[in-house]
């Protein structure tokens, strides 16, 4: 498989790509200044802060499924991703204009549950629509998903160059409400393809009916959210750690950031291309074995290369667990895929649920050094749920 490949499936897929880049770049503008804009400018508590993470976790996790099923008996999947775009472009305007911390939680809490399933729903109707045209040569979910890590990337280093020329963090939140809107009527741009007969009412989901969603479908949900359930710690302890540990020098810390989603990139693009040549399976496994290494390492380096080493290491982890995941995912309902877009996303939801858990309890009871031990046990849980998953 050739990544600069100029075959007709490429050149459909690059205005998919483009767009999953602009959607991401414009969603992370905020998020290297959403903590001190919760904390410096409204004179929120570190707790309210947690909060704005762990609530749309919860309600992300329960509710993606939900849409995800609603999506299938639809006829047109960009219905929820306009909505969601305008809910999120809604939801920026009011935060640049909020004067406590406590509004801008619930309004968190309304619009990044949106933004999961805009996502997930871009991805299930970009799979059948290039399924649609190009079949088995069709671009797949985890290549398109390279231009979205590759917003996570330049998403934060925009925002720190328009604050360095003056802008605020409200000017921030505006610049967002923008650019969703912008994106919510895009989606329109592209010529419409799909024509999957919508799902029978009948066979709508329900948590009280959840047995009956496919065996392999749960497994890899719960196989995203154990792998990745050390994400939050990885994030709310690395500064921390380099501090205590290392250096305080900001541009070390930054450096050190930056490892993660710049190696990504190239990862999920290595990733997809092994799980063509080997199984899908087998890079999910490479996933496990990279998380178990980040954590079980991490707490006993004592250099700045070291740091960036494991934190380049760690790319693998979502490289493999969220770009193939969301392709194994779909294979397991092909004739369902919001749905089962939506429970993969619905199993990162949980994860950062579970890591904000860690790292909160952790935080009050452990040291840094040793709360990043407590993944390892989700991990390992993961490896077995990795076993029984079945080869696709």
């Amino acid at each position: 498989m050739s990544f600069i490949s100029l075959s007709p499936a490429r050149r459909s897929a690059a205005p998919l790509f483009l767009y999953l880049f602009l959607m991401a770049t414009i969603g992370v503008l905020s998020f290297p200044i959403r903590a001190l804009f919760v904390t410096q400018v409204l004179g929120g508590s570190t707790f309210e802060n947690g909060l704005s993470f762990a609530l749309p976790s919860i309600i992300a996790l329960f509710v993606l499924p939900l849409i995800g099923d609603f999506s299938d008996r639809m006829n047109e999947r960009r219905i929820i991703i306009t909505l969601g775009a305008v809910v999120l472009s809604i939801s920026y305007a009011l935060t640049s204009l909020a004067t406590t911390a406590w509004f801008v939680l619930i309004l968190v809490c309304i619009a990044m549950p949106f933004m999961s399933a805009a996502n997930a729903q871009f991805f299930a109707w970009a799979q059948e629509r290039e399924h649609q045209r190009f079949g088995d040569k069709a671009t797949e979910s985890g290549e398109l998903r390279i231009g979205f890590i590759a917003g996570w990337v330049v998403g934060p280093a925009i925002a720190g160059v328009l604050l360095t020329y003056g802008l605020t963090y409200r000017n921030i939140f505006q610049l967002q409400a923008v650019g969703y809107l912008i994106m919510g009527a895009a989606i329109w741009m592209f010529a419409r393809v799909v024509t999957n007969k919508p799902k029978e009412k009948s066979e709508s989901f329900s948590w009280l009916r959840w047995r009956a969603v496919p065996r392999n479908l749960l497994f890899i949900a719960l196989f995203v959210a154990l792998v990745l359930s050390g994400d939050i710690v990885r994030l709310a302890n690395l500064a921390l750690f380099i501090d205590a540990n290392i250096s305080s020098d900001p541009v070390d810390l930054t450096i050190a950031f930056a490892a993660t989603p710049i190696v990504e990139v190239p990862a999920t693009a290595f990733c997809i291309y092994l799980a063509k040549r080997r199984t899908r399976k087998f890079v999910l496994g490479i996933g496990f074995v990279a998380a178990m290494l980040h954590f079980g390492l991490f707490p006993f380096v004592q250099t700045l290369e070291q740091v960036i080493t494991l934190q380049a290491l760690y790319a693998l982890i979502p490289a493999s667990a969220l770009g193939v995941g969301i392709s194994y995912a779909q294979r397991c309902a092909p004739d369902r895929m919001g749905f089962a877009t939506s429970v993969v996303f619905s199993g990162q939801s949980a994860a950062i649920l579970l890591g904000g858990s860690i790292a909160t309890i952790g935080g009050l009871f452990l040291s840094i050094e040793m709360t990043y031990f407590v993944p390892l046990f989700l991990i390992l849980l993961s490896g077995l749920i990795w076993w029984k998953l079945e080869e696709l």
